[in-house]
């Protein structure tokens, strides 16, 4: 368990550059002290101070906001090998809730423990910078979706974007894959009637662009619903600035081949 756990969060970061192997060990050092959660169960809550991170072992998360009157938003889904509440880590307090969507297995450290690692690893704080980047930019591409699309384009789209990261996480993904949410978590993450999001979902499987059960999608016709979607894989590519490429090296030349997934813009 502990070697597969390794392989997944080291993957998440080796996406972006080589991890050395002194600091995948230090990767593993933080999460001596696995958990084993329910879905439900919360990781911290609006106006808490960020005093701890997790890694996701398995399972899937998410953030949200609260608007009054039971109303929320969903703003992040997490992922296994996702590093969660790293956004947060430099904020006075937390500015969303999350919970665990699934059961799963979490690894909470010290938000603290971070500062020593920017401080002595850069390219370790690189690769976390990079990561953090990516999930701010997978929101801030959710939000344009959200924004400019109609109905069929934004369900389109969030498959897609549910599609490419997890093909980041299994490289054996194929066409089909279990999304754990449920059609009022769709209709909270695109601002969407849950009536409408059932609909959109009866149309695209009667159009046989997807295959829809009641907790699995199959892709149909990849090129149909990137078209209906507008998706930009490039978006959700793991390349690092030109600029900073100097810091993708490991200490002392040591590295360790990471298992490299499948190029999402294949």
């Amino acid at each position: 368990m502990a070697d597969h756990f390794e392989s997944c969060v080291t993957q998440n970061l080796s996406h972006h550059m080589t991890i050395g192997e002194h600091e995948a060990r230090l990767l593993a050092e933080l999460e001596h002290d696995p958990l084993n959660v329910k879905k439900g169960y919360p990781l911290w809550q609006d106006g808490q101070r960020p005093d701890q991170l997790y890694t996701l072992r398995s399972g899937w998360a998410y953030s949200f906001h609260c608007l009054g009157n039971d109303t929320i938003r969903v703003l992040d889904i997490f992922l296994p090998g996702d590093l969660m509440g790293i956004r947060d880590a430099t904020l006075p307090h937390h500015y969303t809730t999350a919970a665990m969507l699934t059961d799963g297995v979490i690894c909470p450290f010290p938000t603290s423990r971070i500062k020593g690692i920017f401080e002595n690893h850069p390219n370790l704080a690189m690769g976390i910078h990079a990561s953090a980047a990516r999930q701010q930019g997978v929101i801030t591409d959710r939000l344009i979706n959200v924004l400019s699309n109609d109905a069929r384009c934004r369900i389109a789209h969030f498959i897609l974007e549910i599609y490419y990261r997890l093909r980041r996480v299994h490289d054996d993904l194929g066409t089909g894959f279990t999304l754990p949410l449920l059609q009022k978590h769709i209709s909270l993450v695109l601002g969407l009637t849950h009536v409408h999001v059932s609909r959109i979902l009866k149309e695209l499987h009667e159009d046989k662009v997807i295959r829809k059960t009641r907790r699995d999608i199959e892709i149909l016709d990849l090129e149909c619903l990137h078209q209906l979607s507008n998706f930009d894989v490039e978006k959700f590519g793991d390349q690092i600035n030109p600029l900073l490429e100097g810091c993708n090296r490991a200490p002392q030349g040591e590295t360790i081949q990471a298992a490299r997934l499948h190029n999402v813009t294949q």
